[in-house]
């Protein structure tokens, strides 16, 4: 016999979550509830609307981070500060594809031309 706690992690559950108070109205929290539900059920089919539920979670401001720094709020965001670290990061990644083309330059070129 399958507990009520089983058929309650049966369940579809579509999670949103994002920063209280700073990234959806009211308004828009109900269009994402509708609308996300109804994407879910165009991919599954209606069989599955009564059982699916749409849950937001807003995360307070102050309790939320990124790259291991906590949020102190929105302007921290768009400040020199975050555009330091976001550049930063843009560097290790370009240097990081840079080293993985030329490792396969150097493969291809120790392997010699395709023979056809």
């Amino acid at each position: 016999m399958t507990s009520p706690d089983q058929k309650a992690s049966e369940m579809p559950i579509i999670n949103i979550r994002f920063i209280k108070d700073v990234v959806a109205t009211e308004e828009q929290k109900a269009e994402l509830i509708q609308k996300m539900t109804d994407t879910f059920v165009g991919v599954l089919g209606d069989v599955v609307r009564p059982f699916t539920y749409c849950i937001i979670d807003e995360v307070p401001i102050g309790l939320w981070g990124i790259g291991g720094v906590p949020m102190p709020d929105l302007p921290y965001l768009v400040g020199d500060e975050f555009a330091e670290v976001r550049e930063k990061s843009n560097q290790t990644m370009r240097d990081a594809i840079e080293q993985m083309a030329a490792a396969d330059a150097e493969q291809n070129a120790d392997a010699g031309p395709a023979e056809g």
